[in-house]
């Protein structure tokens, strides 16, 4: 063991054993998949503008790539540019934890509080905050394409989700949305309408995806070991494709699973103790380490090593053209992607734009220039949700 740390559960200050990182027995291995590099780091413990009381336990990050962090020992929410910048500082009118943070469509910031279960909305045009009463604890929150508001609330016998629907005039109250959870923690919204559900107790913890509707459609088990008392504390984020990340502290690092469960790929920082995670519209990744000490940890993807591609190791090339079958493993959402592939080697040359299915295989065809038989490089970039991801890999060419 590494020693233990404490941090804030559902507004209480409880003990967290912290273990070495490492493989665990039993676990799921990584797959292949993109390299992330730590590209930016900004915080520190404090109280003033810019740094934070200890632990958050929530991030978000808006359409224009403002970060939104939930200072939860400092009874406050803050904002900052993509770099780091310090932009504002989101008040709570009494004393108390804020778990969580959120952003919806039209730019207003919502925040949970603990005390009086309350979840507070912060108007984009300024002014007070709005209060609303969730039934017991306010945790987790999110905000769906149409405004509607995902709450999780735990406490005697109630551990479920509440919406607050939105309305042409302002918000229902809260409604009860997603029973048959130990102790909901945060929730997040996909861009395909699916909806995530940490569920922090178990064996082990879960993440259960809904649709909009409240209908369960798959529980991912995560890494962590099996729970008691008031679960495991972890966050959750959603990728511009469609994949669920979520923070593994045993293990010091986050973790990027397919919709279905499968694990893709991990990223880290040293002795990093993350406690949420967000991902901007660019597909970058905010995490918040604890470790850092208390500060928010920026990851981009790492150009240089780009991601295999998942293609034969063998491309036969005839009558001018190489066909290869190309699995797009690592993408969830949208349904078909544009890209550009090609073929380089000492006398093969060829190039096409493309369009593959995302979470399929797709037989893409190359007219060739040039169409030797030899070593040679496949390369396709991807332009996912508006930005490049480029995969590769070493193949033999023959030419017909």
């Amino acid at each position: 063991m590494r020693g233990s740390r404490q941090r804030i559960v559902h507004g209480m200050l409880v003990a967290a054993a912290v273990c070495a990182a490492g493989a665990t027995a039993g676990q799921q291995q990584d797959s292949a998949g993109p390299a992330f590099k730590v590209v930016g780091k900004w915080g520190g413990v404090g109280t003033t503008p810019g740094k934070f009381g200890g632990a958050s336990l929530g991030l978000a990050v808006d359409k224009a790539g403002t970060v939104y962090v939930a200072d939860s020992n400092a009874n406050r929410f803050q904002s900052f540019s993509s770099k780091g910048a310090f932009r504002k500082v989101y008040a709570v009118p009494t004393d108390g934890t804020t778990p969580d943070v959120a952003v919806d469509a039209d730019g207003n910031v919502w925040g949970t509080t603990q005390v009086n279960a309350q979840v507070l909305r912060y108007p984009k045009t300024g002014g007070a905050p709005e209060a609303f009463a969730t039934p017991k604890t306010a945790d987790g929150i999110a905000v769906d394409a149409d405004g509607n508001v995902y709450v999780s609330t735990s406490g005697d016998a109630i551990h479920e989700v509440v919406r607050f629907d939105k309305t042409p005039t302002g918000w229902e109250p809260a409604k009860t949305w997603a029973r048959g959870l130990q102790a909901p923690g945060d929730i997040e919204v996909s861009a395909d309408g699916s909806v995530y559900v940490a569920d922090t107790r178990g064996s082990p913890p879960t993440v259960k995806r809904y649709d909009t509707s409240g209908k369960l459609l798959k529980v991912i088990r995560t890494l962590l070991p099996a729970t008691a008392g008031a679960g495991a504390q972890y966050g959750i984020g959603v990728d511009p494709d469609c994949n669920l990340w979520m923070t593994d502290p045993g293990q010091r690092r986050v973790e990027k699973f397919s919709p279905s469960g499968k694990l893709l790929g991990t990223a880290t920082s040293g002795d990093m103790l993350a406690t949420d995670i967000a991902i901007g519209p660019s597909g970058d990744l905010y995490v918040f380490d604890v470790y850092g000490p208390s500060s928010v940890v920026r990851f981009a993807l790492d150009s240089s090593k780009p991601a295999t591609a998942p293609v034969p190791a063998k491309i036969v090339v005839s009558k001018g053209k190489a066909t290869v079958k190309y699995a797009a493993t690592g993408i969830a959402c949208p349904a078909e992607i544009d890209a550009t592939a090609s073929l380089t080697g000492k006398g093969i040359s060829g190039k096409a734009a493309v369009k593959v299915s995302a979470g399929k295989t797709t037989a893409i065809v190359i007219p060739m220039a040039k169409a030797a038989s030899g070593p040679a490089t496949f390369k396709i970039v991807l332009k996912t949700n508006g930005r490049p991801t480029t995969e590769s890999r070493a193949v033999t060419v023959s030419a017909k």
